[in-house]
């Protein structure tokens, strides 16, 4: 009897297979792409830049005239900012077969993973706040360059619970780079390290308001 069940359990897992393939961004963007100049004296640029600001979705955090500072922030979904590779997830079972292909830096995603033979369910979240330096500079008379640099922080949340058992277990990691470099995270279960790089768009998007 014993032995008629071991079979049984070997023939059900075989039919059990899973892998996570991860897939890293691209080469880090560069910086040369973080600032424009004006034919404008420093006083006119900032006189329109601070009120375009303010009417848009960042939150101004400090305003420094003197020093030609602004510093703002972007709090939210990270997918269009950010780029954290691409996680693939294949699961097959007697449910049959299922891909999951997805952003690293998808806001919200649910998807399984198998850890042979174990099979999870994840629920995974991500959020972005950014803090920017916006630095006015008057290079010389009647032009001014507007720099941009950024601070990423990227949070990753994580409840997985094991078919085997229901019980949900929370995770929580995050990490912080800047503006032309890279950042990584901890490896998770499926043995992933995820990284992420900034996209400059947060940065084109600021800069474009500056005119």
């Amino acid at each position: 009897m014993y032995r008629v069940l071991a079979v049984l359990v070997a023939v059900a897992l075989a039919g059990c297979a899973g892998k996570v393939d991860y897939f890293k961004p691209g080469a880090v963007m560069t910086t040369s792409g973080n600032s424009k100049t004006l034919n404008k004296s420093k006083d006119d640029v900032w006189k329109t830049a601070v009120p375009e600001l303010g009417k848009q979705f960042f939150v101004i955090n400090n305003i420094d005239k003197d020093s030609g500072l602004i510093n703002i922030s972007y709090s939210g979904d990270p997918e269009k900012y950010v780029d954290c590779g691409r996680v693939v997830s294949f699961v097959k079972n007697a449910h049959g077969e299922r891909i999951y292909d997805f952003a690293g830096s998808k806001a919200s995603q649910q998807y399984e993973i198998m850890v042979s033979p174990h099979l999870f369910n994840i629920s995974r979240q991500m959020n972005l706040d950014g803090r920017m330096n916006l630095v006015f500079e008057e290079v010389e008379q009647g032009k001014t360059r507007v720099s941009a640099n950024t601070r990423y922080v990227v949070e990753r949340k994580f409840v997985v619970v094991p078919i085997s058992n229901g019980i949900p277990q929370s995770m929580a990691d995050s990490v912080s780079f800047n503006t032309g470099t890279r950042g990584a995270f901890q490896l998770t279960r499926d043995g992933q390290g995820t990284e992420c790089i900034a996209t400059g768009t947060l940065e084109q998007e600021v800069l474009s308001l500056i005119k």
